[in-house]
């Protein structure tokens, strides 16, 4: 009977903590443009560096290829990141269909953007047109941020629903070792702090979603957007740490009902 009872206090960790550690935002998809102001990347890690080069002839042909290119690795990071969209089960149904609807107007509006380009012969239209390909989208510094946000806020209030699940259960695991006339006090409390740094998680991170979706490529240029996502990021950094704690907690409570 004991070793049955540690069987199912490991799966109450097993089971409900272990889908905590994936809860931080991860926002490498892609490098930064080499020809408009999307991000400070290195030299030797951007990408269409020769289109860069052949383009500051301010040729026609040069500039298309230079504006294709561009576009070109913007669609393949939007396609990467539809997938993880895909692919995050604790996206609520509202989040989802919100990230995969901005997605694909990016998409739309990135694919008439080449056409464009594709067509135009004035230079300094083609220049114009250049410039839109980062400063009408912003791929990399605001919806790629904004899909790593949302599914990280998602995760984690996931993983508080996941914990108060688990409280319940290890709570009766502690209610019967008292009856029983156990010292339960070091369960007891490891449970209770377990408890106490969960719930400082949803207040931290369900508004995030709300915060950053509506941002848009006009409101970080303004500025505006960015203090959004840095304070999000702050945010679920928080978060994070405090699950991490929680689960360390948890585990505590485990070993302590182990060692009755």
């Amino acid at each position: 009977m004991k070793l049955a009872a540690r069987g199912a206090l490991a799966s109450i960790v097993v089971g409900g903590l272990l889908a905590i550690g994936s809860v931080a935002p991860t926002y490498a998809v892609g490098a930064a443009s080499p020809l408009v102001p999307e991000a400070g990347t290195a030299a030797a890690t951007r990408q269409c560096v020769a289109e860069t080069a052949a383009a500051k002839d301010n040729g026609v042909g040069n500039l298309r290829k230079l504006g294709d290119c561009e576009i070109d690795r913007r669609l393949d990071t939007i396609t990467k990141l539809q997938s993880r969209v895909a692919g995050a089960v604790a996206l609520t149904t509202g989040d989802r269909a919100e990230l995969t609807s901005q997605l694909s107007a990016d998409t739309s509006g990135l694919t008439a953007l080449r056409a464009r380009i594709d067509g135009e012969t004035d230079v300094h239209v083609l220049k114009t047109d250049l410039r839109k390909i980062a400063t009408d989208y912003r791929i990399y510094l605001l919806m790629a941020p904004k899909v790593a946000d949302v599914i990280a806020a998602d995760n984690q209030l996931a993983a508080v629903a996941r914990l108060g699940t688990q409280s319940t259960k290890l709570q009766a695991r502690i209610d019967a070792a008292t009856a029983a006339g156990k010292d339960v006090s070091g369960a007891q409390a490891d449970l209770e702090a377990m408890t106490a740094k969960s719930a400082q998680v949803s207040p931290l991170v369900a508004g995030i979603p709300a915060a950053v979706l509506p941002l848009t490529p006009a409101q970080y240029n303004a500025g505006t957007a960015k203090p959004i996502l840095v304070s999000s990021r702050s945010s679920i950094q928080s978060g994070r740490g405090l699950l991490v704690g929680a689960r360390a907690d948890a585990r505590a409570c485990v070993a302590a009902l182990k060692a009755l």
